[in-house]
């Protein structure tokens, strides 16, 4: 198990990656969009989620990559709770993943009705410089959704909140202080796209501690990314080719 002592340099060192990657800069202007794709595919799986991987092996913890930290047990009844399904795990994940493609559907059909009117779509922020205008660009944003969704949550989720928690001993702390990261991280798409960020971030959170499975958090998040880099745009923004 991590002691303290070592859980304290571990969280520094994973804020300390986190920083390098949302203050690294940006591609040189007239780049082009591709640019800042393949920009994003280098910098994040190192970033966030080669350190995450580094310090769970430093801190004797890879074992929380499959079965959820002892350390969020609380955290986890108060989230089941929330959730409304007790111990049935695989009732909520059905529930989960349900109600994401009802919602996608639905989402579809008030798209396409706004696009027929032309009407402005209905987008939680500032997007446009991660939508795919394309159909190169929807190729890089798919392998992005997929990318986000592990990386994201095995950082967010689970490395900075586990080593935050043994370092201050709150795993409400912890989940506090990566959910204000995973907000920053989302600055780019300005003050209501980063409070939809801290909505997401909050029910990935709760879905994550319910469901007791990283995995299971890791695709909902990258079915989430895919429905709105991938599937909206081809089947609603027109891209070219």
């Amino acid at each position: 198990m991590t002691t303290t002592l070592l859980a304290w340099p571990l969280s520094a060192a994973l804020l300390a990656a986190y920083l390098w990657y949302v203050r690294g800069g940006d591609v040189a202007r007239g780049s082009g969009r591709i640019a800042r794709y393949r920009r994003w595919m280098r910098r994040a799986p190192l970033a966030i989620g080669a350190s995450s991987l580094v310090a769970l092996w430093i801190g004797g913890r890879i074992d929380a990559l499959f079965v959820m930290p002892g350390e969020f047990s609380a955290l986890a009844r108060s989230a089941r709770h929330i959730a409304g399904f007790g111990d049935d795990i695989r009732g909520f994940q059905l529930a989960v993943l349900g109600g994401f493609a009802g919602g996608v559907v639905i989402g579809l059909v008030i798209g396409w009705w706004r696009a027929r009117r032309g009407k402005r779509q209905l987008v939680a922020g500032n997007l446009e410089r991660i939508l795919p205008r394309t159909r190169a660009e929807l190729a890089w944003t798919s392998m992005l959704a997929i990318t986000a969704g592990v990386v994201e949550e095995l950082f967010f989720r689970l490395a900075l909140p586990l080593f935050a928690t043994l370092a201050s001993g709150s795993a409400l702390l912890g989940f506090a202080l990566a959910l204000a990261a995973f907000i920053f991280a989302h600055r780019y798409q300005g003050r209501i796209g980063m409070a939809f960020s801290g909505i997401a971030g909050a029910l990935m959170a709760i879905l994550y501690l319910s469901s007791g499975s990283l995995a299971f958090a890791m695709l909902v998040h990258a079915l989430l990314n895919l429905n709105g880099l991938v599937i909206r745009p081809a089947l609603i923004r027109p891209t070219a080719p």
